[in-house]
């Protein structure tokens, strides 16, 4: 198992994310005036305008389990089995 545990952006991060980067095309917004639009937006978005984002957190926690999986898979190959004394 590795010592960095993998993250993943939650259903809101995802959002943030994109709609921040239009809010930063207008240069009198402040990085806090854009957390809280974001937030707001957020908060009265229907449930039907958030799907595309909690369907791609929920594709990607998914693809990254898988990875954190076969990662620690390949881990447990490469140890050397410990020798029983007899």
């Amino acid at each position: 198992m590795s010592d960095k545990s993998k993250t993943y952006q939650n259903a809101f991060q995802i959002f943030k994310e994109r709609y921040s980067k239009k809010l930063k095309k207008d240069k009198t917004l402040t990085l806090n005036d854009i957390d809280d639009l974001v937030l707001q937006k957020w908060k009265f978005l229907p449930d039907d305008q958030r799907e595309p984002y909690k369907k791609r957190f929920e594709k990607t926690k998914v693809k990254l389990t898988e990875q954190e999986e076969q990662a620690n898979n390949s881990d447990e190959e490469k140890q050397p089995l410990k020798k029983v004394k007899q």
